[in-house]
């Protein structure tokens, strides 16, 4: 489903493939470093701010090693 400003705060049940999830809050979350936005459960956007946490820490190994390369 997609979820806009509108739906913050509700409370919803949602059905998927790992199983139900009751009384789940809509909520909006932001990555701090890139600014992206996510508008979901609150599992949901756990899952936003830790996939942005492991990518931004992988991105600033890179950086960090091609600095040390150079």
């Amino acid at each position: 489903m997609k979820y806009t400003e509108d739906n913050l705060g509700e409370i919803v049940t949602t059905d998927g493939d790992n199983g139900s999830y009751y009384d789940e809050r809509i909520v909006m979350a932001y990555c701090p470093i890139c600014a992206a936005k996510f508008i979901g459960t609150i599992r949901q956007a756990g899952g936003f701010l830790g996939g942005h946490e492991v990518f931004h820490a992988w991105e600033f190994t890179v950086q960090i090693n091609n600095e040390l390369e150079a």
